[in-house]
């Protein structure tokens, strides 16, 4: 029986504070020695990813911007031909989601048209994002380039259900993570993670389960499709409030609840 585990990043496989990608690599290194995949889904987008899938030796297909694409290595699938997908270099990528400059100028019309105050990733220059992020501006750069998505940093907290209503009449969808939340024109990580379930699913004559480990609202849609779903400890101690009727929550902030789980995923 073949095991994937699909893990958000942020707050889950790395701290969201004091990321140790050390520790993430040994437990990457220790999932892949048991001959099991690891997908990384993440609001992150592909440069973003591609930082930590360097530093951590990983080589396995992954989902970014919260299902705005899958990029999956050519050759690793030797039975399935991907489908919808176009190819650049060394990979084949499905894009699911839409692109972020629609995105960006239906959220212009709704700053132009309603009273709140908001700023996204494109709004704001390199020095004032990595200020707010607190993040060094060579990866602040890498955040920045979205392609199917707005990451909203700064708005006032008495303005958002009035904006998630207004954002939902034009066609748009507020997915809330660990510290900001995402804009996209539809799509969720649950959109990328069942196109990728299909494509297992025949590549290994449906003998495959399915592990998922998150951390935050954004990761339901992602968790819900799970044989096992497992959820962390946010970094307050809390287990994030999600509708998922076999949810396992386990004790752990971040990546010390990702090496319990991995433990639970072993013996299953």
């Amino acid at each position: 029986m073949q095991k994937v585990i699909f893990t958000d990043i942020d707050g889950t496989l790395l701290d969201s504070y004091l990321p140790d990608i050390k520790k993430a690599k040994k437990l990457v290194e220790k999932t892949l020695q048991n001959g099991i995949h690891i997908i990384l889904c993440s609001s992150k987008t592909e440069l973003e990813q591609n930082i930590i899938r360097s530093n951590i030796k990983l080589h396995e297909p992954f989902i970014v911007e919260n299902g705005g694409a899958t990029i999956i290595p050519v050759g690793y699938f030797n039975k399935s031909e991907i489908i919808h997908s176009k190819k650049f270099q060394k990979n084949y990528i499905i894009e699911t989601g839409g692109p972020a400059y629609r995105i960006r100028s239906l959220l212009k019309k709704i700053r132009t048209k309603h009273d709140i105050n908001f700023k996204g990733v494109s709004d704001l220059s390199i020095t004032e994002l990595s200020k707010i992020t607190r993040l060094p501006q060579e990866y602040v750069k890498k955040m920045m380039k979205r392609k199917y998505s707005e990451t909203i940093v700064q708005i006032d907290n008495n303005d958002i259900p009035k904006f998630a209503n207004i954002l939902e009449k034009v066609g748009l969808k507020m997915i809330p993570g660990g510290q900001y939340f995402d804009i996209t024109l539809g799509n969720d990580k649950g959109t990328a993670v069942k196109i990728l379930i299909d494509i297992f699913r025949k590549e290994y004559e449906n003998n495959v389960i399915f592990f998922g480990i998150g951390d935050s609202k954004n990761d339901e849609s992602m968790l819900s499709l799970m044989n096992l779903p497992i959820l962390v400890q946010k970094a307050n101690g809390s287990w994030q409030n999600l509708q998922i009727g076999n949810l396992l929550k386990v004790k752990g902030i971040g990546a010390n609840g990702w090496e319990v789980a991995l433990e639970i995923i072993l013996k299953y």
